[in-house]
């Protein structure tokens, strides 16, 4: 057996009752390492810490990396200033995220980033947000569905010579939706794999960096019963084998 080990990002649960109320617990969501799982990775949770060099020393240990979801990027990290539509913040954990992004890109493994880990990418390459969907214009859809995680609800977009569209073999989409932030400005090495009708960003390549790609949306939750889904993380997968077989 020689499947790529998937570094995916973690982050800290909360347990707000009981007798351990406040403790805080690593975690990820487990459609994300099912989904790994699934498509012939072997799935590993890269716990949160703030110390840099175990984060350093771990990457050096994984095949390709899965940035997760979670919290809204602090905006100080694209300067600006929170604005009153902005969800919970945790600044320690962009800092871990965009250390493993740093130490993914110097190994040249392959990257995916999901929701949160898809705003991350755009930062880290000198990108901006909007703050909340309120503060996008064009905005006209809903984007943060209430309802099962895997139901797809909008339609996307995808730009005929992108990757993503050579992995799902379509240049329309339907995903499901759970987020309310969006990209603004575009990072630099980044271009534009997928809109939704009313503009929103939802998909992006590496414009150089051999595997980048990021996905507003939530194909993690919708491996259960959809295809395209399926072949994003089969695609993924293959890559990281190919990186870890051949160096």
């Amino acid at each position: 057996m020689n499947k790529p080990v998937i570094g995916i990002s973690g982050s800290h649960l909360i347990d707000d009752h009981g007798a351990f109320a406040g403790y805080h617990r690593a975690y990820v969501n487990d459609d994300y390492v099912r989904s790994v799982a699934e498509a012939g990775g072997i799935p590993v949770i890269l716990p949160f810490t703030s110390n840099d060099e175990i984060v350093t020393e771990t990457m050096n240990h994984v095949d390709g990396l899965l940035l997760s979801g979670g919290h809204d990027v602090y905006p100080l990290c694209y300067n600006e200033e929170p604005m009153q539509g902005i969800g919970p913040v945790w600044p320690e954990r962009d800092h871990f995220d965009f250390l493993l992004l740093e130490m993914a890109e110097k190994k040249n493994i392959p990257i995916m980033a999901i929701c949160r880990g898809h705003q991350i990418v755009n930062v880290y390459h000198g990108g901006s947000l909007y703050q909340d969907l309120k503060y996008d214009t064009a905005c006209y859809i809903k984007h943060a569905q209430n309802q099962d995680p895997a139901t797809a609800t909008h339609t996307v977009i995808v730009e005929a010579d992108s990757r993503l569209a050579g992995i799902i073999k379509c240049t329309e989409w339907i995903t499901n939706s759970h987020h309310h932030q969006t990209i603004k400005k575009m990072g630099e090495g980044l271009r534009i794999a997928a809109r939704a009708k009313d503009g929103t960003i939802e998909a992006m390549e590496g414009t150089v960096y051999p595997y980048l790609q990021t996905y507003q949306f939530h194909p993690e939750m919708m491996t259960v019963n959809n295809g395209e889904a399926k072949c994003l993380f089969d695609d993924f997968i293959q890559a990281a084998g190919g990186k870890k077989n051949n160096g």
